[in-house]
């Protein structure tokens, strides 16, 4: 291995008529190349060649590939040069050295479609096919976020200044400035695909990471929405408002199952008998429009059990029905899609159940709160007590169908008011309950998630029945939920006194 600084070039013409250039130690090497050029360009009536010196200088590493074949590369500083055979004679050393020309002669572009042609197959870990709805997302985030900018561009030009200035300035499908999430995300997989360069030795290393494997362009992301964890009865609450799925709501919110899960569940999943649990073993997503059966997100088939509470319920739903018919089917008997149950169902039950409280205030005109949400406590009840004794209602001291009515009746009551108040009749409130934030569906699986936590502490059983890869998973996605355990552990440490 050698290196060379390069003063002098030899500009010359080729038999066929195009002009070359060689690139020279010192001027006498140039003259001598220039010489016997001139000779061959008299013989074929070419242009002269011509030496220049060169106004920058121009530094040439010599060096052998691990099949001993001969190849060069120039750098415009001897640092530069001399940084590259230091790193190339440690790679070849370890046997990790990847010929620099290898990221010279592919693109980005070319580079995904291996890429994504190894998820499609064997998955990022190399165990298993990715699901596809994953691929698409892979695909999305290439085409409408990555291709446009780094497509036509070769690996040897991928440089770390460059991804960091295009993740900061990324633009979204709209031209405007791209979100946060968006920017993490596509920059992310991008890193990726070039990890997967480096593994199958087209890069030596991944230009989107710093020397300690860091990349401190990637915007931070900020979780906007907190997950909500409804109580037992407001889970009922919300399924009161669901009208004919109430079922649905509630064995979600007691089982934990994802949507894609709950939506393909058959009856032939249950098993009712003295321990009752649900087998779930498959789940549906939605690409590119249509749905596709495929395996858990977790890839492994887990059992839940049920409480005696759906129990009887799910027994009358079987009745009579064949084993493969869908246990929660849409109107037409079909799949539902999360889309449609969220705009038709799932987004009005909430909306109806989660200011019910608030609601009986607003037609009492008065207020009470806790933690910023509308709670039934003793200035409510006071209130709605003496309502309830003027109009000589039963069941005073909780809200049902003849209060709700009562209310609704009120001269003076807004319209919007008056119509919500009769939505809410089948609702039924009592001392101490509360409004809450409208969840979305996936919420259902952290509430069930956090009820198991509630009356069991054994995060083993909880991580089984959620189908989560292990318990650390559910510790750090539940971590919030330990918060009592927190303060009232240093608590206990006193009852051991005297122990």
């Amino acid at each position: 291995m050698s290196i060379r600084k390069l003063d002098w070039a030899v500009t010359y013409s080729a038999v066929s008529g195009k002009r070359l250039r060689n690139e020279y130690e010192t001027e006498a090497k140039a003259r001598i190349f220039a010489e016997r050029a001139a000779i061959r360009a008299r013989e074929f009536g070419l242009a002269l060649p011509v030496v220049k010196k060169l106004k920058s200088r121009r530094w040439e590493v010599g060096y052998q590939d691990p099949e001993q074949k001969w190849k060069t590369k120039r750098f415009n500083t001897k640092g530069e040069a001399e940084e590259f055979q230091r790193d190339l004679t440690k790679s070849v050393r370890t046997g990790t050295y990847v010929d620099p020309r290898s990221a010279a002669g592919l693109t980005v572009a070319q580079l995904y479609n291996l890429w994504i042609a190894r998820i499609e197959s064997a998955g990022a870990s190399g165990r298993r096919p990715a699901t596809p709805k994953t691929v698409q997302g892979y695909e999305w985030l290439y085409r409408r976020m990555i291709d446009q900018y780094w497509g036509r561009i070769p690996l040897s030009n991928v440089k770390y200044a460059g991804i960091a200035q295009w993740t900061q300035t990324m633009k979204g499908v709209d031209g405007q400035a791209a979100s946060g999430d968006t920017r993490a995300r596509a920059s992310k997989q991008l890193s990726r695909m070039l990890d997967y360069a480096v593994s199958i030795r087209i890069l030596g290393a991944n230009p989107a990471k710093d020397p300690a494997g860091g990349r401190d362009y990637v915007p931070l992301i900020k979780t906007e929405r907190k997950p909500v964890y409804l109580t037992r009865s407001q889970l009922e609450r919300l399924a009161a408002c669901s009208g004919g799925h109430e079922l649905l709501i509630r064995f979600t919110g007691l089982t934990g199952l994802r949507w894609g899960e709950v939506s393909a569940l058959v009856l032939g999943d249950l098993d009712l008998g003295p321990k009752p649990y649900v087998s779930v073993s498959k789940a549906y997503s939605e690409v590119r429009g249509r749905l596709v059966l495929g395996e858990t997100k977790g890839h492994e088939s887990r059992e839940v059990p049920l409480p005696g509470s759906l129990v009887g319920n799910l027994v009358d739903l079987v009745e009579g029905r064949a084993p493969d018919a869908l246990l929660f089917p849409s109107a037409q008997g079909l799949p539902m899609r999360n889309s449609n149950f969220a705009r038709r169902y799932f987004g009005p039950a909430t909306r109806l159940a989660a200011a019910s409280v608030s609601r009986v205030q607003s037609a009492l005109g008065m207020s009470e709160t806790r933690r910023g949400l509308a709670f039934f406590g003793d200035l409510t009840i006071a209130a709605l007590t003496g309502f309830q004794y003027d109009l000589e209602l039963p069941n005073q001291g909780s809200v049902g169908f003849e209060t709700w009515s009562a209310l609704a009746s009120q001269d003076g009551i807004a319209d919007v008011l008056r119509d919500e108040l009769r939505q809410s009749a089948h609702i039924v409130l009592e001392y101490g309950d509360m409004d809450f934030r409208p969840p979305v569906f996936h919420d259902l699986r952290h509430t069930a998630v956090s009820l198991y936590l509630s009356v069991t502490k054994n995060v083993k059983h909880v991580q089984r029945i959620a189908g989560h890869k292990d318990a650390t998973t559910t510790l750090n996605t539940y971590a919030e939920l330990f918060e009592d355990d927190f303060y009232s552990a240093a608590n206990g440490l006193d009852r051991l006194i005297g122990g």
